[in-house]
Order: C-alpha cells, then structure tokens, then sequence
C-alpha cells in the first residue's frame, strides 16, 4: 500500500509531500538516465532519504486519510428505528424529529443516508401477474346493491317499490373464434 512520502528538502527543518510527478521524475533520473541518489540528491534538492524511497517503492505517493465520521453517526439508531415505524417517512421528517435530540446534520446528509438505507426497511414489493383473456373466453358477472330504492319493473305504474333489491348485470362477448359451427 503506497503512502504519501515526506520529503525533506536540503534546506533545514522544511518538508513537503513528493507528488506523483516529483516520485516519476526522481524513478526517471534512477533508472532511465542512470543517476545516482547523491546526484538526484544535488540535482533536486530532496533528501537522500527521501530519493530513497522514492527509489525503492513500487507504487506512486498516495495521500490517504482516516475516514471521518459523519455527524449523523450518533443517530443512525434511531433513523433505523424511526424507518422500522413507517418507511416511508419523509426526510424532513425524520431531521425534525432528530433535531431535539442534538443532530446539527444538513439536509443534503440526512437524505443521502435515508437513500441509501431506505431500501432495507421497506416491504418487500407485491407480485403481479398479468392475465389476458381472449374475447369470448370469460363470463364476467357483478353484484351491485342500489343506495336507494328502486322500482321493480313489474310495479310499473302501481305503488308496490322493492327496497333495495340487489341487481345482477351480466355480459358475454363472443368471439368468431371461439364459436363452433
């Protein structure tokens, strides 16, 4: 795992980090002009130390840092518990409901962690399955109760009413193809 070299340069107590460029050209005095680290050393102005390393190490200076952690790290429980109740409560939700406990998060930061967690708390998703029918190929029949009275037909004309009778209301469609001659 390639590290940031620190140089320390000819002048007394100064350092600096050797960029990838600096690391290539001190390879490229070594190994393609054939210098030695003394001359890189007068030539450069790096310490020898540092012509060193750049020397024997195979990968180019990487600057790493130690992941920080997140201002919302202290309240991820409770973004976990908060989605468990209902997952599909929106972000300025929970950051309302997270402000009295302390969280100085930004929305942006908020939202991005519900993102990503989001998915784990909801419901798995329904199954359909899509059913086609022909025509002709079904017999499709509802019910239907009136919110009202309605006449009976046989009453046409005189005061007798059927209260709230429930209708039947049938189709058939038939089909040239499903007709047998």
């Amino acid at each position: 795992m390639g590290h940031g070299i620190v140089a320390r340069s000819a002048s007394p107590g100064s350092t600096e980090v050797v960029g990838v460029e600096r690391w290539a050209e001190i390879r490229r005095l070594h190994f393609v002009k054939g210098l030695s680290q003394r001359e890189i050393h007068l030539r450069i102005g790096l310490g020898r130390d540092t012509i060193r390393r750049a020397v024997r190490s195979g990968e180019p200076p990487v600057y790493r840092r130690a992941p920080a952690g997140s201002k919302l790290d202290p309240f991820k429980l409770e973004i976990h518990r908060l989605l468990r109740e209902d997952p599909k409560l929106p972000g300025v939700r929970v950051r309302e409901l997270l402000e009295p406990l302390g969280c100085t998060a930004s929305k942006t930061v908020v939202d991005e962690y519900l993102r990503e967690v989001r998915p784990l708390f909801k419901p798995p998703a329904r199954t359909f399955q899509r059913t086609v029918y022909r025509p002709g190929e079904i017999f499709q029949f509802d019910m239907w109760q009136p919110g009202r009275e309605v006449p009976h037909l046989a009453a046409v004309g005189s005061d007798r009413q059927v209260a709230r009778a429930p209708c039947r209301a049938g189709a058939l469609a038939m089909h040239r193809d499903t007709v047998r001659s």
